[in-house]
């Protein structure tokens, strides 16, 4: 059984993740199979690229597979690992991708879903970034996504609260483009693919490159790098990332000391 199931109706393109016995985990696994079929779908080619899980979800994903991360004294998130190489295929696209959410969205997985162009909701969706919630130090790149799709009062509520918010407040804040009943999401898909379809492929590309090096172009010293990554390096290689770890897998609430 695959992971991601890969589809076509003319230019549209449709990744459904596939996991289930994991709620669509971001394994491995499961994000090369994303990868590849983003591949896929540049050759066919795809002017429009949904990424979905499967329609009545109650998870859209579960975030991060936590069983893959680390346990301590390297970097769990690095410009190599499978969620950035994913993220960065998912940004570098050169057709328009839509994630259309119904379900919970936790952790790394809202990272992936507002790396999409443009996210359609069902009304009963959450949206949670969850990493201090493990005690998993975030990494640059990330936090620098999330800035640039969520208001900073917003992402600050969500990264240090670590708690859901509503399908209706995300698109309030902007988070999302359209929220919907379940039962429309396909309708609510279908006109704004239509939409797109009729517009310039070239000038959609071209404005996707604008759009991601602009937002992009926020200064940083190397000192300033160097000192935040060393931050980082104590926190994964600290008692209270393992206590995090380990907290989720004896399903418990983490002890979390600041050692």
């Amino acid at each position: 059984m695959t992971l991601v199931d890969v589809a076509t109706d003319g230019a549209i393109g449709t990744l459904t993740l596939n996991d289930f016995p994991t709620r669509n985990a971001l394994s491995r696994a499961l994000l090369g199979e994303l990868v590849s079929g983003l591949a896929l779908l540049r050759e066919r080619p795809s002017r429009v690229v949904v990424i979905r899980a499967a329609p009545g979800a109650k998870t859209w994903s579960s975030g991060h597979h936590v069983k893959e991360l680390p346990t301590g004294g390297r970097d769990p998130l690095t410009y190599g690992d499978p969620m950035r190489g994913c993220i960065r295929q998912i940004q570098e696209y050169p057709g328009v991708v839509i994630a259309l959410v119904e379900g919970g969205v936790w952790g790394g997985a809202f990272e992936l879903v507002i790396s999409c162009d443009l996210v359609i909701a069902s009304e009963g969706s959450t949206f949670a970034v969850t990493p201090a919630k493990i005690g998993l130090p975030y990494d640059l790149v990330g936090v620098l996504n999330l800035m640039q799709s969520v208001s900073t009062g917003l992402i600050k509520e969500m990264l240090f609260r670590a708690q859901p918010i509503t399908a209706a407040r995300a698109l309030q804040a902007g988070v999302v483009n359209r929220v919907v009943p379940a039962s429309q999401l396909d309708a609510a898909l279908a006109e704004m693919a239509a939409d797109i379809q009729r517009n310039s492929p070239l000038v959609i590309s071209l404005l996707k490159q604008e759009l991601r090096e602009l937002g992009a172009a926020r200064p940083l010293s190397a000192g300033t790098f160097e000192r935040l990554q060393a931050i980082r390096r104590q926190i994964y290689d600290s008692d209270d990332y393992r206590e995090g770890l380990q907290a989720f897998f004896e399903k418990r609430t983490p002890k979390f000391t600041g050692r």
